[in-house]
């Protein structure tokens, strides 16, 4: 009888794995760093001088502007350069992406680097944008992370 209702019943059983599965998905990606949100985050940055570390793409960047004040820096050359990140290991980091969703994983890397407190922005650029908090302009945002070229300065002629 047990395996007869199993297989009669085999859609509901699915629907209900699948459901328990969704619930506990962002438990399981939340990665290295304890989520906070955007009020969350600006206190972290008054109170606690917290560093926003931007880790999107030049094109995200481009498309939807970056935070005012942001490191960036891409998420694959956070393991090499973390230590620029901030002056000690002590100062809180806050890692944004677009959504909120890689960025769990710089939190780890940054965790692994030995920084202490590491923070994710829940919902990243779009959470901050929808909160109505200032983003630089796509093209503005992505010329401030382009290394500047240097002009040289010009020369005075003296005259003999």
């Amino acid at each position: 009888m047990s395996q007869e209702f199993l297989i009669q019943n085999s859609w509901l059983i699915a629907l209900a794995v699948g459901s328990g599965l969704m619930l506990i998905w962002p438990v399981l990606t939340k990665g290295g760093g304890t989520r906070v949100t955007v009020p969350q985050a600006t206190l972290l940055i008054n109170q606690k001088k917290a560093v926003l570390v931007d880790i999107r793409d030049d094109d995200f960047v481009k498309n939807s502007g970056s935070v005012p004040n942001s490191k960036r820096m891409a998420i694959k050359d956070l393991k090499e350069k973390a230590g620029t990140l901030a002056k000690t290991k002590e100062t809180p980091l806050i890692v944004l992406c677009q959504t909120g969703a890689r960025s769990g994983a710089a939190a780890t890397v940054l965790k692994a680097a030995g920084y202490t407190d590491v923070f994710v922005l829940d919902g990243g650029i779009n959470a901050w944008k929808e909160a109505g908090l200032p983003v630089k302009k796509g093209q503005e945002a992505a010329a401030d992370a382009a290394p500047k070229a240097k002009t040289p300065k010009a020369t005075k002629q003296v005259a003999k």
